[in-house]
């Protein structure tokens, strides 16, 4: 495949995974930051105090603000680097954390399995990008 042509695929690639990831965790952001109580419903949580609701909030913005960062990169192709690093550095660090919870709490249902899976992937073709697009 001609170089021009490996570039052109690697950014169309880019801009799908970029796209997903986007919309996904600025839509998550979104609710978590107006929806507190949705979106802490969705892992179980009851928020019984303000400080509760300031917690969900603050965690869902962090989403808001990398899905942003996401959808930026598409356009601003110099952000991309950054934001896979960003990407594999907070949901890495998400994944140690559950895989500690995993051994000192107790193995976990489903829906949290797939929460697991789902961010592996999102570090996995982080990393995978970072090497494709290396510098």
């Amino acid at each position: 495949m001609p170089n021009e042509q490996k570039i052109i695929m690697n950014s169309l690639a880019d801009k799908i995974i970029l796209l997903i990831i986007g919309i996904e965790h600025t839509a998550f952001g979104l609710v978590g930051l107006f929806a507190p109580l949705t979106a802490a419903s969705w892992v179980s949580f009851t928020l019984n105090e303000v400080n509760s609701y300031s917690e969900v909030r603050s965690h869902y913005s962090l989403f808001l603000v990398i899905g942003i960062l996401a959808l930026v990169s598409i356009y601003k192709t110099e952000f991309m680097r950054f934001t896979y690093k960003t990407y594999a550095i907070v949901f890495g660090s998400f994944l140690i954390g559950r895989t500690f919870s995993v051994f000192a709490d107790a193995i976990p249902n489903t829906s949290l399995w797939l929460v697991i899976l789902f961010e592996f992937l999102v570090v996995l073709v982080s990393l995978w990008r970072l090497k494709i697009n290396a510098r």
